[in-house]
């Protein structure tokens, strides 16, 4: 039997090996899902959401341990991953208060003849195939709008993570013993060709947040099969800062940015871009900033970046770094792995850049801040729309028309002025260019877990 060994990347010390589930095993999940559709398609939504409402209290009475298997698993700060759980709860109050309007029939077209109506229906079986690094909030993003519109679904979660997986898998079993019906959820445990297996699958729709290339590679195996997919892809974000920013507060919440989670997150700022006449102000107030970042033991409440969560996470970093000083950049501060066990690494300000350097092109998942200087805002808009990438992006203004004017032009899914990443609850969430495909969390984004369909009506 293949094992994953699950490694504390703080200490580099084995958790535990866990067993790969077998293709037999994957085969019949989607089996069972399908068997259990027609029971869970047909119920009420109000007795669909009433189920999952139940899981709100399981996750609560497991919030710490919960927590703390991420931390350990992935090395996320503990005051970091006690919010994982609570994202979790988040998404299925949101979902349960406004699943029903999400789902409303529309009139879209009426004359003396004829009436149409676009009705949401369920699409069937959903294989959601999840990231590392947000090993919680990730899965209920996607899981709770798919169950809510009646699908069923198999969830493959990161091999990474694969504890914290079966850590939701026992919130389903805790579930089923209170009567919820068995085979809506399943949960698939494995690597890479796990993956690829649930994707060979008849499944109606794939749901997946990764790289590009594994992207590429599921689109590749989808194709005979067409399936449907929504993909959120990562990014290289850019933050442009004007010169009549507040700067303490645009240096702040930009190195913030960067180095949360270690810099592992698919909308972390990954490139800066500072108008000239406040370039030395910015540089010199990040530098600041990154220095009053505490790195450390993600155990302890105190600390605010641990380890990246693999070492091959931390190769990365070091080779776009490596490769940026070959060709001139100039590392203000950090830049370094620190001295130890584990996969820490310093938070780092670099200058000096162009975009010749990996460092500005390829998504890098760490934490640094690459800071360009740039001669007006037009060359600012230029670079940061010069990305395979279009995630989500930001503007640095006191000039909040301004500011609108310039995010209209950045060509990402998210813009913000004064701020940096996701929307609140109800905004879409995903990106454009090779940042993704398809959105989440809003009325759009529910309808991804649908079938379309219109009834035309003859009156």
């Amino acid at each position: 039997m293949e094992k994953i060994a699950s490694i504390n990347p703080a200490t580099e010390e084995l958790i535990e090996e866990i067993e790969v589930d077998s293709k037999e095993k994957v085969v019949e999940a989607v089996v069972n899902a399908r068997k259990a559709f027609p029971q869970w398609s047909s119920m009420s939504i109000e007795k669909r959401i009433e189920w999952i409402n139940k899981l709100i209290p399981l996750i609560e009475n497991k919030k710490d341990e919960i927590a703390l298997t991420i931390t350990k698993e992935m090395g996320k700060p503990i005051s970091m991953s006690i919010g994982g759980p609570s994202i979790a709860i988040n998404k299925i109050k949101y979902y349960a208060k406004n699943i029903q309007d999400h789902l409303k029939e529309e009139v879209v077209f009426e004359d003396e003849d004829e009436k149409d109506v676009l009705v949401y229906e369920p699409l069937g079986v959903i294989a959601i195939i999840t990231p590392w690094n947000y090993p919680i909030a990730t899965v209920f993003a996607s899981l709770i709008p798919a169950l809510l519109c009646g699908n069923t679904v198999i969830l493959k979660p990161s091999e990474f993570t694969l504890i914290v997986g079966r850590k939701i898998g026992e919130l389903f079993q805790k579930l089923e013993s209170f009567g919820f019906p068995k085979n809506v959820f399943n949960l698939v445990l494995g690597g890479k060709e796990t993956g690829r297996q649930v994707v060979q699958q008849d499944v109606d729709k794939i749901i997946f947040t990764g790289s590009v290339q594994t992207g590429r590679e599921i689109m590749k195996e989808s194709s005979s099969k067409i399936h449907k997919l929504l993909f959120e892809l990562g990014g290289k974000d850019p933050a442009i800062v004007c010169s009549d920013a507040d700067m303490a507060y645009a240096a702040k919440k930009i190195v913030r940015s960067a180095c949360n989670n270690t810099g592992q997150v698919c909308c972390a700022v990954e490139r800066v871009y500072v108008e000239a006449d406040a370039y030395d102000e910015f540089v010199s107030k990040a530098v600041e900033e990154a220095k009053a970042i505490k790195v450390g033991n993600p155990e302890l409440a105190k600390t605010e970046i641990g380890p990246f969560a693999s070492k091959f996470q931390m190769d990365v970093c070091i080779d776009h770094l490596n490769d940026a000083q070959s060709k001139g950049a100039k590392i203000e501060f950090g830049g370094k792995r620190i001295k130890g066990r584990g996969y820490f690494f310093e938070p780092t300000v670099i200058t000096n850049i162009d975009h010749s350097m990996k460092i500005m092109t390829d998504e890098t998942f760490a934490p640094i801040i690459p800071i360009m200087k740039v001669n007006s805002i037009d060359e600012a808009i230029r670079y940061a729309n010069d990305s395979i990438y279009g995630l989500t992006g930001s503007v640095w203004t006191k000039d909040i028309e301004k500011g609108n004017k310039i995010a209209r032009q950045l060509q990402v899914g998210v813009a913000g002025i004064n701020k940096h990443g996701g929307g609140g609850a109800g905004s879409a969430w995903g990106g454009s260019k090779l940042s993704g495909i398809g959105r989440l969390g809003s009325r759009e984004g529910t309808h991804e877990f649908t079938n379309i369909k219109t009834l035309r009506m003859s009156k």
